[in-house]
């Protein structure tokens, strides 16, 4: 209990992402994990798996996929969470007592190229922002019954604590999509590219691709220019 009460005052005091993405990383190591990811899940879904990852400490193309495998054009966690109220685990070692489904195939690309097999995802819901899902992944024992209640008890501080600093959404108007508007948000904050991809999970080439977007939007010159803008007619604050 004294540990869950620390996490709760460490997150309390995280002022950005950039703090909870680090905060983050520590619980996923303290409970034996490799990765975490934040994912928005089906009622808010933009459409690609990658635009669903809110925060991730996942390699990018965990994220995005292989090129040559379609699976990511859609949520892969659409099945894993279809009717779930409680903590899912999936493991990829035939132990797995959940039915098959297209996140199984999902995770076993995740083992095969990774060697993590074990999934602990916890769906969670905010008001503003829909259902979701905070992903632990990993190679290790399936959790004991205590790690099990902590864990998912950190996911819903963790989420709830995320969506009260991350930035706004972009105005009704802004022709910028969301990945747009929080790569130029990060921008604006003075993030540079590689150190958007970490926070956001994304490759450099991505989040270039994002801004590069978001500057042709505004018929700016560079990315320092389109903030200018964004700033000036309220499309980031």
């Amino acid at each position: 209990m004294g540990a869950l009460q620390t996490v709760h005052q460490r997150l309390e005091a995280c002022a950005t992402q950039f703090d909870l993405l680090r905060l983050l990383r520590e619980i996923t190591e303290t409970y034996a994990f490799r990765y975490f990811l934040v994912v928005d899940t089906p009622g808010v879904s933009t459409g690609s798996f990658s635009e669903d990852v809110v925060i991730t400490s996942a390699p990018s193309d965990i994220v995005q996929g292989n090129p040559a495998d379609n699976c990511l054009t859609s949520n892969p966690l659409t099945d894993a969470l279809r009717d779930a109220g409680a903590p899912v685990e999936y493991r990829v070692d035939g132990s797995c007592s959940v039915p098959r489904n297209s996140f199984m195939s999902f995770a076993e690309s995740v083992a095969s190229r990774y060697h993590q097999n074990y999934w602990f995802i916890v769906p969670v819901y905010h008001p503003d922002h829909g259902p979701a899902a905070v992903c632990f992944v990993g190679n290790r024992a399936p959790l004991s019954f205590g790690e099990t209640a902590e864990l998912t008890l950190c996911g819903h501080l963790a989420h709830n604590k995320l969506r009260q600093v991350s930035a706004k959404p972009p105005k009704a108007d802004s022709p910028l999509t969301e990945r747009e508007h929080e790569c130029l948000i990060w921008t604006s904050k003075g993030k540079t590219s590689a150190e958007i991809a970490q926070i956001l999970g994304l490759s450099e080439h991505t989040v270039n691709h994002y801004l590069n977007n978001a500057a042709r939007k505004f018929d700016a010159v560079n990315r320092t220019q389109a903030v200018a803008y964004a700033l000036r007619v309220g499309f980031i604050q």
